[in-house]
């Protein structure tokens, strides 16, 4: 089975601002990594191009979304606790 190593990050622009069902569908794609406040990492089974629309239908029009596949990425230089804790994640599904 393939998986996807994708970076997740969004702005939410007022009036709506759904971060719980955002949230919930982001943690229901796989294992996960909360990288920063609007940044997530995550493994998971799902494409790309199936995460943006599956996240895009609890989002408002004016609100931003950018999903990006990192499968083959290598990230340097980064903090070190946050590559420790992406390779805990990315490594378990390996």
């Amino acid at each position: 089975m393939t998986r996807f190593n994708l970076f997740i990050s969004y702005d939410l622009v007022n009036p709506g601002q759904n971060y719980h069902e955002l949230i919930e569908r982001i943690k229901g794609l796989g294992s996960y990594y909360h990288a920063q406040q609007s940044l997530w990492y995550v493994n998971t089974e799902f494409a790309p191009e199936f995460v943006h629309q599956h996240l895009m239908q609890v989002m408002d029009r004016n609100d931003k979304l950018m999903v990006v596949n990192a499968t083959n990425a290598i990230m340097y230089p980064a903090p070190p606790d946050h590559v420790e804790a992406i390779n805990r994640v990315w490594l378990e599904m390996a």
